[in-house]
């Protein structure tokens, strides 16, 4: 049990942070538009792949988490379907790893 809610919380983590990451990109992208004169330079046009590359991980990973919660949410019915049908459990006590 301690295990399922270790786990939850690392995933709760991992979608926070991707969140974070994509915010952080996106404002990162809007400054740099804001203050950047010349959009032709070389440090501006590496500024736009890293900030966007920051923000599609992000998206990335909040993605992920969005179908793990899912999976989660799926499986939960299933079981209660199980249960009410009167069909033993399988797989006691699963639950897949924390997304790393």
């Amino acid at each position: 049990m301690s295990n399922k809610i270790i786990d939850d919380v690392k995933t709760g983590a991992k979608g926070i942070r991707g969140a974070g990451d994509t915010l952080r990109g996106e404002m990162m992208a809007a400054t740099d538009q804001m203050f950047d004169n010349n959009q032709n330079h070389p440090q501006t046009q590496a500024s736009e792949v890293k900030n966007e590359s920051i923000s599609q991980k992000g998206k990335a990973d909040m993605q992920a988490v969005d179908d793990r919660l899912a999976n989660r949410e799926r499986e939960h019915k299933e079981e209660k379907i199980r249960r009410q049908a009167g069909v033993p459990q399988t797989n006691a006590g699963h639950h897949p790893r924390p997304l790393q």
